[in-house]
């Protein structure tokens, strides 16, 4: 009786201890490289700082004897990578931009000379993904904010995504469909939480309410899912929330039916509206 508790013990702690190492859907991404010199030669043991543009948070790595380093667990948003070694001159790159559940790889070369020189780059090139295999698409964040939204919702613009189609005419369901799929075959996850109503799921709504406001950016997985969003046959939706910046900020809107009902009783909030758009 005593061993069979035992065994008992051992595998609910096992069971546990396993769970720390399952990656479930996360709406975080990773920033990977390699730090060379200017022979293509690695450079073992250069401090690595990554600094969100945004917020000023940093995080600091020492690469590895191939020159290699990685940062995961990152929320979507401009990042500037900065490394530093004894003998080299410091080599700073700005403007590397990490999309929601899209692995971003930037590779720094080190110049000889002395750690007081720096070496500025401004990354403004476009990135091919080359960590996956996966077929979608990043709805970021100034495409939430200017193109129209019928009710305020981002997750309408789902439909313009290559392969979806919308038949809303005597279905049970949503009626949008990814490549021929079910219209109840999405997935969406909101921060790596699932947010799916059980019964008749719909993708472009969900359990919370979202706005402009207060999503960051999406990313609308159509094929070749990989092993964190490769839930449901259909399109997997991988949206993140804003995380805040350091600038103080606000937003207004208002609806409304006539021009006429605007003029008449919502001048105050036109003027509100305007200013905050202004700032």
């Amino acid at each position: 009786m005593l061993n069979s508790w035992h065994r008992v013990v051992y595998l609910i702690a096992l069971l546990v201890f396993s769970a720390t190492f399952i990656h479930a859907q996360s709406s975080t991404s990773r920033i990977t490289g390699t730090v060379n010199d200017i022979n293509g030669s690695a450079i073992e043991g250069a401090t690595v700082t990554l600094t969100n543009e945004a917020t000023g948070v940093t995080f600091t790595q020492v690469t590895t004897n191939d020159g290699v380093y990685a940062f995961t667990s990152l929320t979507a948003g401009r990042y500037t990578v900065a490394v530093e070694q004894s003998g080299f001159k410091k080599t700073v790159q700005t403007g590397n931009v990490l999309e929601v559940s899209t692995p971003l790889n930037v590779d720094l070369v080190l110049e000889i000379g002395g750690v007081n020189e720096v070496v500025t780059v401004v990354s403004d090139r476009e990135t091919v993904q080359t960590n996956t295999a996966t077929l979608g698409n990043v709805v970021d964040q100034r495409t939430i904010e200017n193109l129209p939204l019928n009710g305020r919702n981002p997750l309408n613009l789902i439909l313009q995504e290559p392969g979806i189609v919308q038949r809303s005419q005597g279905s049970a369901g949503s009626g949008v469909h990814i490549n021929g799929s079910r219209d109840r075959a999405f997935n969406v996850t909101i921060d790596g939480i699932d947010a799916n109503e059980s019964s008749v799921p719909n993708p472009v709504s969900n359990l919370y309410r979202l706005n402009p406001d207060n999503v960051q950016e999406f990313k609308v997985t159509t094929n070749n899912a990989t092993a964190e969003e490769g839930r449901n046959s259909g399109a997997a939706i991988t949206l993140s929330t804003r995380t805040g910046g350091n600038g103080f900020h606000g937003t207004g809107f208002y609806f409304s039916e006539t021009t006429r009902s605007i003029r008449r009783n919502s001048t105050p909030m036109l003027k509100i509206c305007r200013n905050a758009k202004r700032n």
